[in-house]
């Protein structure tokens, strides 16, 4: 009876913990309401609460990280960073909410510091520690940011992959705005970034909105200002310039003096488009006086060094732009990151111009050579950029094109009609027009038809295996099993020592064995109702409706042991797989089953690969 009693006692306990813990995280989302629309006010609430002794370590490491959050939005950099370690200081070890919440913010102040891979590293910690607390809005929140910090890494397959997942599970769980506020602005970050700016700023106005229907500047300003990037991108300068002035007058109301350097220093760059070089100038100083208070990022700051440098070479003052392309040098030399290449590049295109005006011309073929070298090496990362481009933009160029065959058919069928018309033949004229009318629309929507199944074929499929991609399984998933009363399995295959393979044969012998095993999974599938993708690098999933965990795990194990007996390159290597099977559980979200499945792989890796595990 004693231990009956005990039972019920610790039933309720926990019962009580989990009621506690989702009341605290309801009060939390509401006071971050509060701080999102009205920064300055919470600002003082915050530091009020704070001097209470009654509130618990969680609460003070939520309000710490929320102050943290709005000191960085206003540009306070170090008030922000101190509030950021004080949080940390205070988080409870055992509530993962409150560590992902820190986590999530923090990642963005890292960014801003230029730790561009720590960044990273926090972001994806944070999600994990949402997946714990079972947070699935939260841990949307999180990868949407993920995907943006990957735009910096210039990441951009991982980046959209990880930014299209985000948007089906928030459309698919029906997500609240805010979530679909982070989803949106990912979406017109990656759009925007990757120079298709008609989606770009589709996205940015939809999560504009959000924002303005929420009463949000903390979360609004940002998107506001990568609306007018966008803008500005797409040569569309006078909206770009009320753009930033909206920017500049909604900074001064609440506030916020590190947008005010954003505004100015993009303010500057339209006018400088629109050759106003004394405005430009005189914006650009304005932003130069926010420096090393509200912005820190040496991204930004090099940005900006490089707008003065192309002011003065339009208004032929090489000297002043020499000294800024050196100031730009010295902070690339300690910032190591992926975007030290183009921004490398930017600054050796400004120095040697600078250079070639002041007669220095071998310096200036040194500059040259140097932007050559780096150039050759951003070679494959631009060419992938371009071929995503054209992909992105072949539908929308083959419906320019059948419009203006269209409207060339038109011309024709009118001048007939005409000619019929002066000959009395009226009634065939009718005829006439009616067959072609009704011609024209049978072959103009099979053309359509073939160009939108094209399309969605190369969306859809991996162009190196031609299995399908990630896009199309976790689509197939959401579409055709999650919700629908089905046992079904996933497993996460990765062919084991997959990096020696390339580094000792080259990547040829890589691909063959990436072609063959993808054909390996076609026959062995063949017949059944599992369908399989390449989920990325040497990794494919496989989904099994249908099958629960054991029969799943039994049949990826053959799967595994068929591999082994092949050979599937020209050179005489064998190769094997390591894999993690998970079984989709009532209410388990579509992340989670595949954080369950990847955490399997990975203790398949760890025990000694060639092993299944589940």
């Amino acid at each position: 009876m004693r231990i009956i009693n005990f039972t019920v006692v610790l039933v309720c306990l926990c019962s009580f913990n989990l009621f506690a813990s989702t009341s605290f995280r309801t009060e939390f989302l509401v006071t971050e309401q509060r701080a999102v629309a009205e920064p300055n006010q919470l600002i003082e609430e915050l530091a009020l609460i704070q001097l209470a002794q009654r509130i618990s370590p969680a609460e003070h490491a939520y309000n710490n990280t929320l102050l943290a959050r709005l000191y960085l939005f206003q540009g306070d950099i170090v008030r922000s960073k101190s509030y950021f370690e004080l949080a940390q200081q205070q988080l409870p070890k055992d509530d993962d909410w409150i560590q992902g919440y820190w986590l999530m913010y923090r990642s963005v102040f890292s960014l801003e510091e230029g730790q561009l891979p720590e960044s990273i590293k926090q972001i994806r910690l944070a999600q994990n520690a949402f997946i714990r607390a079972n947070d699935l809005e939260m841990q949307v929140q999180a990868e949407s940011i993920e995907g943006a910090l990957l735009l910096w890494q210039e990441e951009y397959p991982k980046a959209i992959e990880i930014i299209e997942n985000a948007y089906i599970e928030a459309k698919t769980s029906n997500m609240s705005s805010t979530t679909m506020l982070y989803v949106y602005d990912s979406l017109a970050a990656y759009y925007s970034t990757m120079s298709l700016f008609e989606k770009g700023e589709q996205y940015a106005v939809l999560a504009r909105d959000i924002a303005s229907r929420n009463g949000d500047v903390v979360n609004g300003l940002p998107i506001i200002y990568l609306l007018c990037i966008t803008y500005e991108r797409a040569e569309k300068l006078d909206p770009a310039a009320a753009c930033y002035e909206e920017m500049i007058m909604v900074s001064a109301m609440v506030k916020a003096p590190r947008y005010l350097f954003f505004a100015s220093a993009g303010k500057a760059s339209v006018a400088l488009k629109q050759k106003n070089y004394s405005q430009a100038l005189q914006l650009s100083y304005l932003a130069k006086s926010y420096i090393n208070t509200v912005i820190i990022n040496p991204a930004h700051i090099i940005a900006l060094n490089n707008g003065f440098a192309k002011i003065f070479l339009a208004l032929q003052q090489p000297e002043q732009a020499l000294e800024y392309t050196q100031a730009s040098e010295l902070l690339l030399a300690d910032y190591d990151r992926p975007l030290n290449n183009r921004y490398s590049r930017n600054t050796l295109t400004l120095k040697a111009q600078s250079l070639e005006q002041l007669g220095h011309f071998e310096e200036a073929t040194n500059a040259l050579k140097l932007l050559i070298k780096l150039t050759e090496q951003a070679k494959a990362t631009t060419q992938q950029k371009l071929e995503q481009e054209a992909r992105s933009q072949f539908e929308s160029t083959q419906q320019d094109i059948k419009l203006q065959l269209a409207e060339e058919k038109l011309k024709y069928q009118q001048i007939t009609l005409d000619k019929l018309a002066k000959e009395g033949q009226l009634q065939t004229a009718y005829s006439v027009i009616g067959i072609l009318a009704i011609l024209s629309i049978t072959i103009f929507a099979l053309n359509q038809r073939r160009a939108y199944l094209r399309s969605q074929r190369r969306a859809n499929t991996d162009p190196l295996t031609g299995a399908h991609n990630r896009r199309y399984i976790l689509d197939f998933i959401a579409a055709q099993l999650i919700g629908k009363q089905q046992d079904f399995s996933v497993a996460i295959l990765d062919i084991d020592h997959f990096k020696q393979v390339n580094d000792q044969y080259g990547h040829d012998i890589g691909d063959q064995a990436l072609i063959a095993f993808s054909v390996l999974l076609t026959e062995h599938l063949a017949n059944t109702e599992y369908q399989f993708a390449r989920f990325g690098g040497e990794e494919f999933i496989v989904v099994m409706p249908n099958l629960t965990l054991v029969q799943g795990h039994d049949f990826i194990t053959n799967l595994c042991v068929c591999l082994k007996s092949l050979s599937l390159t020209d050179k005489k290597i064998t190769l094997t797989s390591s894999a993690g099977v998970a079984q989709m559980q009532p209410g388990l979200a579509l992340n989670a089953l595949l954080k369950v499945a990847d955490t399997n792989l990975y203790r398949a890796k760890n025990i000694g690969r060639d092993k299944v595990c589940s």
